[in-house]
């Protein structure tokens, strides 16, 4: 069987007339493991190659490693090649394609994969070694340009490279992207570029996406939440662990390219097997309702007992056992569960199908977005006479060290990821849109504190931005602001009908409704926990002009004031609620009900989702085409559920995908009842009555 060139359309990957999802892992043999290329052997390949293909894979990942294929500077192996070749080959074969990764770089555990000439030179910023590294993609773009196994390449693996990680500036970053696929491009114009980032996203890194989307066609992402624990305090399978995915594929979208899941697990060596498989498929069905267009996860095989006497495992026992299968080819049950996802997302016909309009926008600071010391949008125009420098903007100026805000970017990621999960329990799609793209175009607009802020520049959004905001709800659009003690809105009377009048540290938080608001009843009461002292915090004291008080805290004093504005609604919480739980272990297992504030906040504004469930924990999100689409589920909780999914579309029919079949399932109305198992998920069809 001969492999047909792909392409991207729209969001998703394009071959021989059909739309489809790259799925499969990153492979690296079990016995020979990342010594594979020199101690080459084809018959253990092949018959990864069947197992492989056994497991559901379309695709396969895999490492180039730099000095195999370039044993000296400018110098080429050919033996590389010829493996290379075979791979190619054996891809033809089994109907696998190839997603070949360059510059490894970074692989396993701490290991950094040298080449024995760079002599301590930093490979992103080295003139000489960058002059190498473009030589050295377009020597592979020009032996392989127009070869249809190749799905895409991918110009590096987490990067920044590791060995110089520390070291590398944004400039840097965009540098090299820029050099590396120009290079792969003059030579192959028609391949498809990414770059392998893990969570440069989240972590506010130098390779983020929006330093790079200009250079690539799809981003990537490596939903590790068990390596973050400051933005994950939980158990790996739990309800805000198993979002990673969702989140960084919305998170990446932002920036206007589609996104791929590129490595995806845990070990069995520190979590069982099941837990493992749980973790694994209620982030895949997730991250597919958030747009993602493929999953290759980390990684096919555990590594055999023979390699745990040498490095990069003796050092790393994690490692060892990542795999879908065990290092002898038996399915794990983390494999099960991959071969079942891989047989029913084969059966989606995604032709003319796209990730469903979100309802609600997060906004993404544009400092936060922007390479360091970039100054286009401060409003400076003409030469200064005394220039302008920035404390906050370290690392592009003469002499002075890059500013990390490590600190600072985690109490917005952290707000960021409170809001998407409170909004997807609400059953609210939220999307991540720049603070200078089309965020009027969504009808709500969240704005978790520490977006409201202002010591920070990375955290929040410009001063202007108000002055639009109070345009956006004049004009029909609804807007919620939570705010601390660090806040600043310029003219907040105009928009909450309340301004800020001081702050104070509260020993506890209990807010209490004096007003009917959605679901709340006059008493009800929501609690949290103030977190850390400090101005990021503490409350603000609200002096209430002409806005509604809908909510009291402990102390008497404004905690939610609301009113409309023009055509539109606005609703201001003095209480940085979603920062308190992004600091709770384990905040949204269990019963939550902070959703119902933005449940409540969407029905006030006239916001109907377009789907969303009876039950908090199961998310469901739409892929939308012309007269049909699907319904995608996932189940964030321990508890196998029987739910009510609602629409506001005039569907037709409402079919069950499974493994081998579909069936059809009762409509009543615009809704339909179904059972999701535990950390599980799950696909419906649906068609539209004619119009």
């Amino acid at each position: 069987m001969a492999l047909e060139k792909v392409t991207l359309q729209g969001t998703y990957f394009y071959r021989g007339g059909q739309r489809f999802l790259p799925v499969g892992a990153h492979w690296v043999p079990a016995v020979e493991a990342l010594s594979w290329a020199y101690q080459w052997n084809p018959e253990s390949i092949a018959a990864d190659f069947v197992k492989m293909k056994d497991l559901g894979f379309n695709t396969v990942r895999f490492d180039l490693f730099w000095a195999w294929f370039e044993p000296r500077p400018g110098d080429y192996n050919p033996e590389a090649f010829a493996q290379l070749d075979f791979l190619i080959g054996l891809a033809h074969q089994h109907d696998i394609y190839l997603h070949p990764t360059l510059f490894i770089g970074g692989e396993v555990g701490e290991a950094f994969w040298d080449v024995p000439w760079r002599h301590g030179r930093h490979p992103h910023a080295d003139p000489q070694m960058l002059f190498l590294q473009t030589n050295h993609a377009a020597e592979l773009a020009r032996r392989y340009r127009g070869e249809p196994a190749i799905l895409a390449w991918d110009l590096t693996d987490e990067p920044p490279y590791w060995i110089a990680g520390s070291q590398t500036t944004d400039a840097m970053a965009i540098n090299w992207t820029r050099l590396i696929a120009g290079a792969l491009r003059r030579y192959d114009s028609e391949h498809i570029l990414c770059v392998g980032t893990s969570m440069e996203d989240v972590s506010h890194g130098p390779f983020r996406p929006d330093l790079i989307a200009d250079e690539v066609d799809f981003l990537s992402a490596h939903p590790y939440s068990i390596y973050a624990p400051g933005l994950f305090p939980d158990a790996m399978v739990s309800e805000r662990g198993t979002y990673c995915g969702a989140f960084q594929t919305l998170l990446s979208a932002g920036a206007g390219r589609p996104v791929m899941i590129h490595e995806l697990g845990a070990s069995s060596a520190q979590y069982t097997p099941e837990r493992v498989a749980q973790f694994d498929r209620t982030t895949m069905y997730s991250s597919l309702a958030a747009g993602a267009n493929g999953f290759l996860l980390w990684c096919y095989t555990d590594a055999a007992p023979e390699t745990y006497r040498r490095a990069p495992y003796l050092r790393a026992p994690h490692e060892t056992q990542f795999g879908l299968t065990t290092w002898d080819r038996q399915d794990r049950p983390q494999g099960d569960e991959f071969r079942k996802f891989s047989q029913v997302v084969a059966r989606l016909d995604l032709d003319g199908i796209e990730p469903a309009a979100a309802e609600a926008a997060i906004i993404v600071p544009h400092e936060w977005a922007q390479p360091h010391g970039v100054f286009s949008r401060l409003g400076l125009s003409g030469p200064s006479v005394v220039p302008y420098v920035s404390t906050q903007d370290g690392g592009a100026l003469a002499g002075s060290p890059a500013h990390e805000a490590g600190d600072e970017n985690q109490w917005l990621t952290g707000a960021w990821l409170s809001a998407l999960i409170l909004a997807r329990r609400a059953g609210l799609k939220a999307a991540f849109p720049r603070e200078y793209t089309r965020w009027q175009d969504y009808p709500l607009l969240l704005l978790p504190s520490p977006l409201t802020s202002t010591e920070h520049n990375k955290v929040h959004v410009h001063t202007s931005f108000w002055e639009a905001a109070r345009a956006y709800v004049t004009a029909g659009g609804a807007v919620y602001a939570s705010v601390c003690a660090d806040a600043a809105i310029p003219e907040m009377e105009n928009l909450f009908g309340a301004r800020l009048e001081d702050h104070f540290a509260p020993q506890e938080v209990a807010i209490r409704f004096v007003k009917p608001f959605g679901d709340f009843k006059v008493g009800e009461v929501l609690h949290y926990r103030p977190g850390r002292g400090g101005h990021q915090h503490w409350p603000a004291l609200l002096k209430v002009s002409h806005g509604e008080v809908l909510a009291v805290d402990q102390d008497g004093l404004p905690a939610l004031v609301g009113q409309a504005v023009g055509r539109g609604k606005a609703l201001v919480c003095a209480y940085p609620i979603e920062s308190y739980l992004a600091h709770v272990p384990g905040a949204f297992d269990g019963v939550e009900p902070t959703y119902r504030l933005y449940r409540a906040f969407a029905e006030w504004a006239g916001v109907k989702p377009l789907f969303r469930s009876d039950q908090p924990s199961v998310e469901v999100a739409g892929l939308t085409g012309k007269g049909r689409g699907y319904a995608v589920l996932a189940n964030h909780s321990p508890n196998n559920v029987e739910v009510v999914v609602e629409t506001s579309l005039p569907v037709a029919s409402v079919r069950l995908l499974t493994a081998d079949c579909s069936y059809p399932l009762s409509l009543q109305g615009q809704s339909w009842r179904m059972k999701v198992s535990a950390w599980n998920g799950a696909i419906c069809e649906y068609t539209l009555q004619p119009a």
